[in-house]
C-alpha cells in the first residue's frame, strides 16, 4: 500500500518517522481500516495525536480514548449557536499535543454527540416530508432516495453488538431506551455505563461526515469485552464510505479487523525529544496462512518475545510461567502440537523477523533424542514430566512449609520430611509405579509412532519396529522409590494420576492442594532464588537467549 500512487479513494497520506530511520507511509482510503495494536506505553495515543495533527482538519473525525460516558440529561444540553461556535474549537482540541491524555471538550462532547444525532434525524425527517408532500414521491421512491433510516442503523448496530436496547426520540427532543427483553422504556441517562458508552460511540461515528477519516483511540475503553469488537465492526460496516484508523490493545477486536482491507501495525515503542514524541517503533503485520490463531494473537500483542505454552490462560502453567518469564508475551496454545505449530509458523515467516518465538511443553518422560529434536525447533520440554510437578519440587516444598510454619509454629524440617514420605508412598500405592511407567511408555511409543509415519505412503503394508521403553522406565522408578529419592520421582512421575498432591499437601498442613498451590505462587513471586531455580528447571536455552 505504501508504495502505491494515490487512488481516487485515498483521503490522505501520512509519513510516520520510525526508529530504524525508514519512514512508514500510511494511506487512509475509503472502505479500509488501519489497525494499530500495542500494549500500554508503546506510543499508540501519541501516534493518534500525530495522525490527527497532520491530516486535513476537515477530513479527520477523532474519538478520544478518555471520552466521558455519562450525561446529566437524556437530551443535548447545548444550543445550536453554541454547537456552531464549538465546531472549529473541537477540531483544534482534537489535534492538540495534549489530546493524547486530556479532553478539553470533556464538558461538551456528549452534548455535541446527542445534538448532532438529533439534528441528523431531524434533517432526515424533513427530507422525507419534503419528498412526500412537496415532490409527491411514492414510498418506494423515498426509501430508495433516503436509504436505511439513521435510527434503524443505530439500533441495528446496538443489536449486532449484543445489546438488548433500542433508542427512541421523545416529543421533548430527548432520547429514551427501550429494553427489548424486559419491555420497559426509560431515559437514556438511566442506562448502564456500558450501554451509554456504546450509544455515545455509535452516535459519534454515525454523525461523522462522509468521506472522512474516523480515528478511534481505544474504542474498547468503558465497553465490556463481549460487545466492544462487535460494536466497532458493526459501525465500520455502517460507515463504509469512510476510512478508519483504530488504535487498540483489545486483541479480539484486532483479530477481527485484521481480516478487513487495510493494514495492521504493531506499536512497540516510541522515542521522545524535548517532551514530544519524535519516532515510533512500529511494524506492519502481514497476513500469513501458516500462522495459528494463537500465533496471530500473540504477534498482535506487540511484544518482541513470545512464549507459547500448553494449556489455557487460566491454567497452572500460565500462572507459573507468568512469574518465571515476565519479559515474554505468554500465549496459551492448547496442546503440544499447537505449541510447535505456533512457533514454527513465526520462525518460518520472514515478515515477522522482529519477533522471537519459543515454546515450552511438558517433559512427559521424553527421551533425550526427543528433547533435542524439539529444542532444535525452539520448543523446550521442561525437566519434569508436567508443569504441576514444579510446584512440588523440594525447594518450593520447603518454602511453602516455612510460610505455613510461621502461622502454626511447627517444625519445618519435620513437616517437609513427612510430606516427602507421604508423596513417595502415594506414588507407589496400588501398583502406582507400574501405572506411571505404563503411561510414560505408552506416550513415548505414540510419539515415536507418529514420527515414524512416512510422508508418502505407496506400499500395501507398513511395518513399524518400535522398542518398548516400559522396562527401563519402571526400573528407574523403582530405583528412585527404593532410595527414597523424592526429587527424581517428582521429576519423572505423572503426579496427577495418583493421590500424591492430596497426601503431600495434607502432611504439610495445607487444607487442600489448591491452597498449597496458591501459597506456592505467592512464595515464588517473593523469592528471586526460587524464580531462578525454576527457570532453569523449565528451559535453560530460553534463558541463555535472553541473557545473550
Amino acid at each position: 500500500m505504501s508504495d502505491e500512487l494515490f487512488s481516487e479513494a485515498t483521503i490522505t497520506s501520512w509519513t510516520i518517522p520510525r526508529v530504524n530511520g525508514d519512514p512508514l507511509i500510511l494511506d487512509a482510503a475509503v472502505g479500509q481500516v488501519i489497525t494499530i495494536v500495542g500494549a500500554n506505553g508503546t506510543g499508540k495515543s501519541a501516534l493518534a495525536t500525530h495522525l490527527a495533527a497532520t491530516a486535513p482538519r476537515d477530513k479527520i473525525h477523532r474519538v478520544l480514548a478518555q471520552r466521558k460516558i455519562w450525561f446529566a440529561n437524556s437530551g443535548p444540553n447545548i444550543s445550536a449557536s453554541h454547537r456552531e461556535e464549538l465546531t472549529g474549537t473541537i477540531g483544534y482540541w482534537n489535534s492538540s499535543s495534549d489530546s493524547r491524555f486530556m479532553d478539553h471538550a470533556d464538558a461538551q462532547r456528549t452534548d455535541i454527540a446527542l445534538f448532532d444525532l438529533l439534528g441528523k434525524i431531524a434533517a432526515e425527517d424533513h427530507r422525507i416530508a419534503e419528498l412526500s408532500q412537496t415532490e409527491r414521491r411514492s414510498p418506494e421512491e423515498i426509501d430508495e432516495i433516503i436509504g436505511t433510516r439513521l435510527f434503524d442503523v443505530l439500533n441495528s448496530v446496538l443489536e449486532k453488538a449484543g445489546l438488548v436496547i433500542q433508542v427512541k426520540t421523545t416529543d421533548r427532543q430527548t432520547f429514551n431506551a427501550f429494553h427489548r427483553e424486559l419491555g420497559i422504556e426509560y431515559p437514556i441517562a438511566q442506562m448502564s455505563d456500558g450501554e451509554r458508552s456504546a450509544l455515545l460511540l455509535a452516535a459519534e461515528i454515525l454523525v461523522a461526515p462522509d468521506n472522512c477519516i474516523i480515528l478511534l483511540d481505544e474504542p474498547e475503553r468503558h465497553l465490556h469485552r463481549s460487545i466492544s469488537a462487535g460494536l466497532v465492526e458493526a459501525l465500520i460496516d455502517a460507515r463504509a464510505g469512510c476510512s478508519f484508523v483504530v488504535l487498540t490493545h483489545d486483541l479480539d477486536l484486532a483479530l477481527g479487523l485484521s481480516t478487513r482491507p487495510g493494514m495492521v501495525l504493531a506499536a512497540l515503542g516510541v522515542e521522545w525529544s524535548e517532551n514530544a514524541p519524535s519516532r515510533w517503533d512500529v511494524k506492519e503485520l502481514t497476513p500469513d496462512a501458516n500462522l495459528t490463531e494463537a500465533a496471530r494473537r500473540a504477534i498482535l500483542g506487540g511484544r518482541r518475545r513470545i512464549l507459547f505454552i500448553e494449556g489455557t490462560a487460566s491454567s497452572l502453567d500460565y500462572a507459573l510461567y507468568r512469574l518465571l518469564f515476565p519479559e515474554w508475551t505468554l500465549s496459551a496454545s492448547g496442546n503440544c502440537e499447537w505449541v510447535i505449530r505456533s512457533v514454527e509458523g513465526i520462525r518460518n515467516t520472514k515478515n515477522h523477523h522482529w519477533v522471537y518465538a519459543a515454546g515450552i511443553v511438558d517433559g512427559d518422560g521424553r527421551s533425550e533424542q526427543e528433547r533435542e529434536a524439539l529444542k532444535s525447533k525452539d520448543v523446550h520440554p521442561i525437566k519434569v514430566s508436567e508443569v504441576e510437578s514444579l510446584y512440588y519440587m523440594p525447594a518450593v516444598l520447603e518454602a511453602v512449609a516455612t510460610k505455613i510454619a510461621e502461622l502454626e509454629g511447627v517444625n519445618v524440617e519435620n513437616r517437609v520430611s513427612e510430606a516427602k514420605a507421604a508423596g513417595i508412598t502415594a506414588l507407589a500405592a496400588n501398583r502406582g509405579l507400574h501405572r506411571i511407567a505404563k503411561k510414560l511408555a505408552t506416550d513415548e511409543v505414540w510419539r515415536n509412532l507418529v514420527t515414524a509415519v512416512p510422508s508418502e505412503i505407496t506400499d500395501s503394508m507398513i511395518t513399524f519396529h518400535l522398542p518398548s521403553p516400559y522396562a527401563e522406565i519402571k526400573a528407574k522408578l523403582e530405583e528412585f522409590y527404593t532410595d527414597n529419592n523424592y526429587e527424581e520421582l517428582v521429576r519423572l512421575a505423572s503426579i496427577r494420576d495418583s493421590a500424591f498432591r492430596d497426601k503431600v499437601t495434607t502432611a504439610l498442613g495445607a487444607s487442600s492442594k489448591e491452597q498449597y498451590q496458591g501459597i506456592a505462587l505467592r512464595v515464588i513471586a517473593q523469592t528471586p532464588q526460587l524464580i531462578a531455580d525454576l527457570r532453569h528447571e523449565v528451559a535453560d536455552l530460553i534463558i541463555d537467549h535472553i541473557d545473550h
